[in-house]
């Protein structure tokens, strides 16, 4: 089982409410979704064609990627119409004024 370790993503001043927030951490491209108090990261690549969610749509609680309008619930990652599929989402916590996200270690 690989290690996960906290790392630095965005600083906090840059999420906005309902908004999605291109980031990277690690080396990889993610989306941070602020709703409410909660912070959400998830990869920003669509499970179907790897289109990049960052120019999606948000509505509640799911993201839809632009290309073809799959819709991933932004907690869990999973596409709301076959939820055998999924895309991959981090652990996030502030500190210091920053979001940090929780990865495997590479």
């Amino acid at each position: 089982m690989s290690d996960q370790v906290w790392v630095p993503a965005i600083d906090q001043s840059h999420l906005r409410e309902g908004a999605i927030t291109l980031a990277t951490a690690k080396g990889i491209s993610i989306v941070l979704i602020k709703r409410g108090e909660d912070v959400y990261a998830l990869r920003n690549r669509c499970a179907h064609m790897a289109c990049t969610l960052a120019g999606g749509h948000l509505d509640d609680r799911t993201v839809r990627c632009p290309c073809h309008g799959w819709r991933f619930d932004i907690a869990s990652g999973v596409f709301v119409d076959a939820p055998e599929i999924a895309i991959p989402t981090y652990p996030c916590k502030s500190d210091g004024g920053q979001i940090w996200v929780k990865m495997e270690e590479l």
